[in-house]
């Protein structure tokens, strides 16, 4: 009852003023706020992504590698292609260029349409810089049409190189790589030649680091003696340059062929089989015992290569030599070339070019010398 009573207290008081004829005071009417709102508080910060620390180039080289890898291996074109850079090349010796990103993934599509069951490891890696050298062996089975040649599911599988050089970001730039197809050609029948034996592939690679001292630099003034006596044909020269037992893979070798006497027999082949060969240095590595050259051999094939006769066809050719160099002399050589390159400038296997992918053209021969 209280709180009706309070509630009618202003009523009665109204009611008695107006019986007494005077007007009521007017309602009391609320105070109005003066005051300003206080502004609306300022919008939170945008938080900015945290980057990922920047990787050294050598820990991007190494990045790079096992990426590389684990794509081949897992045949992941798109993968593979990530290691390069947006602009990056692939150049295969006896082939044409590969360059993008894009063009890279769709030429990786296709060799993996070419060759399934692929294993691929890493022999060695040599690193001096922002430039590595790599030997590498591929196995796998020929499951796709390879220059017009259907698929055998015939196993397949060779030693190669690679030659890398890479961006400040640590992406690769270009790769010049010696695959060598004419082995593969062999292995699937295309060719009469005997193939090659498939390489296991490494577990590990061997990594070999450049120490940057004067007498690495000596080992590629060895090299290039070696190259100048098979050039001028002096065969005193060339023997002067070679160890005892030195041992030597690839060009003319089906398997390694050791000592002194099987270094005067290549010897005598190589200067018979092209007695006007020169030899174009386009890249070099010194690193530790080894020395590393890139060449173009421009020569005519005037005598008998093995059991090919001479067919009196120029050719170039682009060729890495490997030397480990002892004391001063050559102990060790391996050859790496993409020998399909020299069997369709002598004439030996034709590349049907109407049935084959831009990434597998092969360039023309050289023109006859004049």
């Amino acid at each position: 009852m209280r709180r009706s009573f309070l509630v009618l207290v202003p009523v009665v008081a109204l009611a008695t003023l107006s019986a007494c004829g005077e007007d009521p005071p007017p309602p009391a009417q609320a105070p109005v706020a003066t005051t300003t709102p206080p502004p609306p508080p300022p919008p939170a910060e945008t938080a900015k992504p945290v980057e990922a620390p920047k990787l050294s180039l050598a820990d991007a080289q190494k990045l790079g590698l096992k990426t590389a890898g684990e794509a081949l291996n897992g045949h992941d074109p798109k993968k593979f292609a990530s290691v390069y850079a947006s602009d990056g090349t692939i150049a295969v010796a006896g082939l044409n260029e590969v360059q993008g990103q894009a063009a890279i993934e769709q030429n990786m599509k296709e060799w993996f349409e070419t060759f399934s069951k692929v294993k691929f490891g890493f022999s060695r890696v040599w690193v001096k810089n922002d430039q590595m050298a790599i030997e590498w062996v591929i196995n796998g089975k020929h499951s796709g049409e390879l220059f017009g040649v259907k698929g055998t599911e015939q196993e397949i599988g060779h030693s190669g190189f690679s030659i890398v050089s890479f961006s400040p970001d640590g992406k690769v730039a270009q790769e010049r790589r010696y695959g060598d197809l004419g082995t593969v050609m062999t292995q699937v029948g295309a060719t009469k030649a005997k193939p090659r034996a498939v390489p296991p592939v490494p577990a590990m690679p061997e990594m070999i680091f450049a120490k940057g001292a004067p007498e690495e630099d000596k080992n590629l003034d060895v090299a290039k003696a070696v190259l100048a006596s098979l050039e001028s044909r002096k065969e005193a020269d060339y023997m002067k340059l070679v160890a005892d037992d030195i041992e030597h893979d690839g060009l003319f070798h089906l398997d390694t062929a050791k000592g002194k006497d099987a270094a005067k027999k290549f010897f005598k082949a190589f200067t018979t089989a092209f007695p006007d060969a020169k030899f174009e240095v386009k890249w070099g590595m010194s690193n530790n015992d080894y020395a590393i050259l890139e060449t173009v051999m421009t020569a005519t094939h005037k005598g008998a290569l093995g059991q090919i006769k001479a067919t009196k066809r120029p050719v170039s050719l682009h060729l890495v030599d490997v030397l480990k160099i002892k004391d001063g002399k050559v102990a060790r050589a391996w050859t790496f070339q993409n020998s399909l390159e020299m069997q369709t400038q002598l004439g030996l296997f034709e590349v049907k070019a109407a049935t084959v992918p831009a990434s597998q053209a092969a360039p023309k021969a050289p023109a006859p010398k004049k």
